[in-house]
């Protein structure tokens, strides 16, 4: 049996036969059809649309025409792709965070690519590449991308996108087709993913050896050799094994993540998943996830971010199953303020000392509260507005005692208040 080809619909269509998709096979080159018109001769239409007079020969053939000074007006004849004129469709980098390159230079924003050049990302890196019809295709970190055709036809004005996944993977955002012929494939060794109209991830996964497909919105059809297009309605994962095996499933629905819109005050910025399962967390500046500042996969469902900045994000999680499909994304928008505050007690000379520190930026005070019993009485102390990093305390009788120090950060006209957990002081009669 053949290695699985995969073609993504978001209509009914009919698709002509698929090359596998090994690094360094050719496009496939299913024809272009045009419809004759008056005055129409096949030498014309060489001379117009072909890359040379004399490819007129092989499409008389192949359309089984007669005479080619007399085709029949309303004739539909098909053309092969690669015997067809074509300017270079535009593309650019839209978006580039950390360590990206094409090719042997490093990547811009605004940087126009073409075909033949190789996009790589690197740890903790990032890019996105838009397309001349608007569709994106973003790279996450560690991965390899090649342009194998990027084509504006001549013939119908049609485009031709073509792209390998070398390493890692990508998430597509394609645009609907403006004409029957336009064309999105997105490849990777052992699959092809044909599409227009849809939003989907393909990747590589090196330590499974598997290919990964996940359609958010749109459908898929799989040709696993058989020439046989199975359906693969909306929201289902396909894994495509070392060995060529498919694997089918519903993708998990958007995971639960208790807290993940609230504001990202300590120094670490943490995520966690209810359900506590493998989950996949993609952090972004912008709610299109173009501007992506960090990617990670989470096998507990905690996720730990260090050194995010101020500023406004939004977080996605998706599910990942045991087949190593990932589900349906749950979009979050957040706030950064990086406004941490620790605090310690002990016995001094002159009575308990309680010490703090804060981190953030902006103009702070701090509040020290002291409770006898529990933390919903009224405070037995209740300073607010301290400019100082302690209080000391010289009078406290033997017992428990409950405690607490918050940090408010005056920053861009907001104020912002973060606590300590309660802490125990206990107070001996030694």
């Amino acid at each position: 049996m053949g290695l699985p080809r995969l073609f993504a619909l978001a209509a009914p269509l009919v698709w002509t036969a698929v090359s596998p998709a090994y690094a360094g096979a050719a496009p496939s080159d299913e024809p272009i059809t045009y419809k004759v018109k008056s005055g129409d001769t096949l030498f014309g239409l060489a001379d117009r649309y072909m890359v040379s007079r004399d490819r007129y020969k092989i499409v008389q053939q192949q359309n089984k025409i007669r005479d080619p000074h007399a085709v029949p007006v309303g004739t539909v004849i098909s053309i092969p792709r690669n015997l067809l004129k074509f300017k270079p469709a535009a593309a650019k980098i839209i978006s580039v965070r950390g360590q990206v390159n094409t090719g042997a230079v490093a990547a811009n924003v605004g940087q126009s690519v073409s075909e033949g050049i190789v996009i790589s990302t690197g740890p903790s890196s990032f890019a996105t590449m838009q397309l001349a019809d608007g569709s994106r295709i973003s790279l996450p970190s560690n991965s390899d991308v090649r342009i194998r055709r990027m084509r504006n036809y001549v013939l119908g004005g049609s485009l031709d996108y073509d792209f390998d996944i070398l390493k890692g993977g990508t998430r597509s955002t394609v645009s609907k087709k403006k004409s029957q012929d336009d064309r999105f494939r997105m490849r990777t060794p052992k699959a092809v993913s044909a599409v227009r109209g849809t939003d989907f991830q393909s990747r590589i996964d090196p330590v499974t050896k598997r290919d990964f497909a996940e359609v958010v919105e749109g459908a898929l059809a799989v040709d696993i050799g058989t020439g046989n297009l199975l359906p693969l309605p909306a929201e289902m994962g396909l894994a495509v094994t070392e060995d060529g095996q498919k694997l089918t499933e519903t993708m998990l629905p958007p995971p639960v993540l208790p807290g993940a819109g609230k504001t990202q005050a300590e120094k670490i910025v943490s995520f966690a998943a209810e359900a506590s399962t493998p989950t996949r967390f993609t952090i972004a500046s912008d709610s299109s996830f173009i501007e992506q500042v960090a990617d990670i996969v989470a096998t507990d469902g905690k996720a730990n971010i260090s050194d995010l900045p101020n500023g406004n994000y939004f977080v996605r999680g998706r599910a990942i199953s045991g087949n190593g499909i990932q589900g349906l994304p749950v979009t979050y928008a957040f706030k950064r303020r990086l406004n941490g505050v620790s605090a310690t007690a002990g016995k001094g000379d002159e009575g308990y000392v309680f010490r703090w520190s804060a981190e953030g930026e902006g103009k702070k005070n701090f509040h020290f509260q002291l409770f006898r019993t529990a933390a919903d009485t009224v405070p037995m102390i209740d300073e607010a507005g301290l400019a100082g990093d302690r209080v000391t305390i010289s009078d406290l009788s033997v017992g428990k005692y409950l405690w607490r120090v918050a940090v408010v950060q005056y920053l861009d006209g907001e104020v912002a208040i973060n606590w300590t957990p309660l802490e125990t002081l206990t107070v001996s009669g030694d």
